[in-house]
């Protein structure tokens, strides 16, 4: 797994970090508060954070002065080689299901299909045009049109 450490105190709000046992789940720092050192005791660090995947979130106290892992997320730029639109249902209790993508790396020719993300909308998709894709592990997602 390719990481960085960064001691918990020089975490900032927006960083990704990842959690001891999580495997390749990427946490997004939502909101951290730093305790001063006491008389007996470290700084502490309390984390409220949100899954980057699926949104999901929650909270983990540790010692100011420990390592936490940061994922090194490595870019590649795809092409859309064909769309499956997404489809929107009245009924409430039917999810949505967003456009699904099928992408062409441009150096290694790998195709792989990838769902596309809720900030760029389904008219602005065309066969052809380019994506930056960010990979961390066996994870890969769309970050923007290009």
């Amino acid at each position: 797994m390719t990481t960085s450490s960064v001691i918990a105190t020089r975490l900032k709000q927006g960083d990704l970090f990842l959690l001891d046992g999580k495997g390749d789940e990427i946490f997004k720092v939502k909101k951290l508060n730093t305790s001063s050192p006491g008389k007996h005791g470290h700084a502490k660090v309390r984390i409220m954070y949100v899954n980057f995947f699926t949104g999901s979130g929650g909270e983990v106290t540790y010692s100011g002065h420990k390592e936490m892992d940061k994922p090194v997320i490595e870019k590649e730029r795809s092409q859309i080689i064909s769309i499956t639109p997404g489809k929107t249902s009245n009924d409430p209790n039917v999810p949505h299901v967003p456009a699904e993508l099928q992408l062409m790396h441009l150096e290694t020719f790998e195709t792989y299909e990838l769902p596309c993300p809720s900030e760029i909308p389904e008219p602005d998709l065309v066969v052809g045009k380019e994506v930056e894709v960010r990979k961390f592990e066996s994870r890969k997602w769309i970050e923007k049109l290009i």
